[in-house]
């Protein structure tokens, strides 16, 4: 076990495992679907658009045509680009972005092991802290999918190896390797920056008021070297976001906090109730909840007994945390995955809180006992996670994903009809900027509810380039045949495709 090798092929095999357990096989080959479909098509776009439009990394593009040229920037586009590349090898596929992210998030989990032993020097509590993520629902669902809050989460996860490995072996490249995790994380995701924050501000603390016991001053020297330029990094990249979008007069993508403070009382007991009585149970099963609140508790009535760094670590971490749901309370209502940023810090609360006990007492029956307990809650967890996990997986469609799923359903009809892939389309209704477009692979416009499609719109996008009409006939339409400024082309199970004329003055 002491061969690296080794651990990583035996944790491959519980990955396995778990893979088939929580049944993601059963959707292995499926496209974006289920909760925050909307997000996933987005992500999906800037990775087809990479692929489509040519491979400047720097000018991210959606199918969307709202903005200047589709042309719109969030998150760093790392795993998008890759994606992109990996397209031209393997040929385009849904599959390649969330096995990408898979393999990030399940790299990261591998080194919390490995983390956990580091410290801990007890494979069976290393195990059973890297399985404790599996109790939750939100990290399952998410680990392997289209949003870049996993792959920003496991960039991150190795970052810490690697910061903990270069203080105990004192090997820069381990210090190297862990900014760059560290920036590419926050590159990815902003919010995962208060990582190497806390690991700044710790280093700064060691440096100014000498506390070489807690981290020589060579090494802290280092430490702040690295963490100032991973810094600057994500800030370089964060303006040129902001510089990219006001060129492009894109606002497709919310790039603000939206801070407690900007709520009314109502808003805040409502964010509240959603993360309390709703999200609750899907963020981490009951009693892994009751087992950090055990831990967290030891931690502080112990807190002289706990490890040096991570004890500090921890408390940092803790205000960091509290202040990144103070900045972004709002988005808590409706995006659970907002949850995963808080991921570092349960698992430095469990490794400290270990290494507390173990500093406290070496009994082998209590610390037998504890890895019992903590055996039970992560088998049961897991086992919870699954069945809430079938249950997303069972509902996989509504409203948002319906143009997408019609559009799917009727695509050899679609193909059939010979329409050039830079002809420009408009979509309605569609509540999804990107949905239906991703997978007609074209761009165009969405018009979002049933009321706005109307002659007078339809004219306004023939104007700025429209050479088709896709109407979703599902649910009825709010205007006759023949207002439509178009000839029929095609008309399919719960879809018609226009080709549009220009209007006759």
């Amino acid at each position: 076990m002491n061969k690296w090798w080794v651990q990583a092929v035996l944790f491959l095999m519980v990955l396995t495992g778990l893979f088939f357990f929580l049944g993601f096989w059963e959707v292995f080959f499926s496209g974006p679907q289920g909760i925050h479909f909307m997000r996933q098509t987005d992500s999906l776009s800037f990775a087809s658009q990479y692929f489509n439009e040519g491979y400047n990394f720097f000018e991210p593009r959606l199918f969307n045509l709202k903005n200047i040229e589709g042309k719109a920037a969030c998150e760093f586009p790392l795993t998008y680009f890759l994606a992109a590349l990996l397209y031209a090898v393997f040929g385009k596929n849904v599959l390649i972005l969330k096995l990408l992210h898979f393999v990030i998030v399940g790299a990261g989990v591998f080194l919390i092991f490995r983390l956990s032993y580091l410290i801990l020097k007890d494979y069976f509590y290393a195990v059973l802290i890297a399985l404790f993520l599996y109790t939750s629902t939100v990290f399952n669902y998410y680990a392997f999918n289209y949003l870049p809050d996993a792959p920003a989460l496991g960039f991150t996860f190795s970052g810490w190896f690697f910061f903990y490995h270069y203080l105990k072996n004192k090997k820069n490249k381990s210090l190297a390797a862990a900014f760059i995790l560290f920036t590419f994380g926050s590159l990815i995701k902003v919010t995962y920056l208060i990582n190497p924050l806390a690991i700044l501000v710790l280093s700064l603390f060691a440096l100014i008021f000498h506390k070489d016991h807690i981290i020589p001053q060579s090494m802290a020297k280092k430490i702040v070297i690295a963490g100032i330029a991973g810094l600057l990094a994500v800030l370089l990249w964060n303006m040129y976001m902001l510089h990219y979008n006001a060129l492009y007069d894109s606002n497709s993508f919310n790039t603000k906090a939206l801070p407690i403070w900007k709520l009314s009382e109502f808003q805040i007991v409502q964010v509240w109730d959603y993360m309390s009585n709703y999200w609750y149970t899907k963020y981490l099963a009951h009693s892994s909840f009751h087992f950090l609140f055990v831990i967290m508790v030891l931690q502080v009535v112990f807190f002289k007994k706990s490890n040096r760094v991570s004890g500090l670590v921890v408390l940092i971490l803790l205000s960091g945390a509290l202040s990144y749901l103070i900045l972004f309370y709002a988005q808590f209502k409706d995006h659970d995955y907002y949850f995963l940023a808080f991921f570092p810090f349960i698992i430095l609360v469990l490794i400290n809180g270990i290494s507390t006990l173990q500093n406290i007492s070496k009994n082998r029956y209590l610390h037998l006992l504890t890895k019992l307990i903590l055996l039970a809650i992560v088998v049961a967890g897991i086992n919870y996670s699954k069945e809430k996990l079938n249950n997303r997986f069972t509902n996989r469609t509504d409203e948002f994903s319906n143009a997408g799923r019609m559009i799917c359903e009727n695509s050899e009809a679609i193909d059939s009809l010979g329409i050039s892939s830079q002809a420009k389309f408009v979509i309605a209704p569609d509540l999804c900027q990107n949905g239906g477009l991703f997978f007609l692979n074209r761009r165009g416009w969405n018009i979002q509810r049933m009321e706005d499609i109307t002659v007078d719109r339809i004219h306004h996008y023939i104007d700025s380039g429209a050479d088709y009409l896709l109407l979703i006939t599902t649910g009825g339409i709010s205007m006759s045949v023949d207002e439509i400024p178009g000839e029929l082309l095609y008309i399919g199970n719960g879809i018609g495709i226009y080709k549009l004329r220009d209007r006759i003055e």
